[in-house]
């Protein structure tokens, strides 16, 4: 008798990927894993005795100003770390205000109204040093989100964790995605101490 082809024959295996890892000098940020194909599960553990971990997550972060509907300034908050090209810069909302409330942030594909902003990163060590305006748009109600996305080419540019940005991850603690929500973006790690270590693993 033969058998059906796929009925209890056939098994589907997930990959499974380990980046366990130790903080190699204190206080310094570093790379846990690079930007990547979609994850299905990511699983981080802080495995040192005593101290707390700080991870980020993605690209570097600004936030703009603006004045008489145009954006004045951009100011960076997170230059980042590890880029080999500069990002690019995306300004989202800022327009369609209803009662004090600026619906365009509320919804990031919803753009201002008129004349988008456009600006520029300036490099320096492979962090973000400026970012230069150049076209500062018009009929801006509020500040717009400045999202700020890696270059295609540049899998491994990442915000910086420090002990005042990013996720706290306390001794023993857990961090995990699953499902429909999981990161695909480059993951950075800040320990204060040589050696704290973590314990990491995904699926893809």
């Amino acid at each position: 008798m033969s058998r059906i082809v796929g009925f209890t024959e056939q098994q589907v295996l997930t990959p499974v990927y380990r980046a366990d890892g130790s903080v190699t000098t204190g206080g310094t940020a570093q790379l846990i894993v690079p930007r990547a194909a979609p994850r299905s599960s990511i699983v981080i553990q802080n495995t040192s005795t005593s101290d707390t971990l700080y991870l980020e997550f993605g690209c570097a972060r600004a936030t703009a100003t603006v004045s008489g509907g145009k954006v004045t300034a951009v100011t960076v908050t997170n230059a980042g770390f590890g880029f080999t090209y500069a990002p690019s810069v995306h300004f989202l909302g800022g327009g369609n205000q209803l009662n004090g409330r600026d619906l365009g942030v509320g919804y990031p594909n919803q753009l201002a109204p008129t004349n988008y902003a456009a600006a520029h990163c300036v490099m320096s060590g492979g962090s973000i040093s400026s970012i230069v305006i150049d076209n500062p748009g018009s009929g801006y109600d509020c500040a717009p989100y400045v999202q700020l996305l890696n270059d295609p080419n540049d899998n491994y540019g990442c915000a910086v964790p420090s002990t005042s940005s990013g996720y706290k991850l306390a001794a023993g603690s857990v961090f995990r995605e699953s499902y429909n929500v999981v990161t695909t973006d480059t993951i950075a790690v800040y320990g204060a101490t040589t050696g704290d270590s973590w314990f990491f693993m995904y699926t893809t």
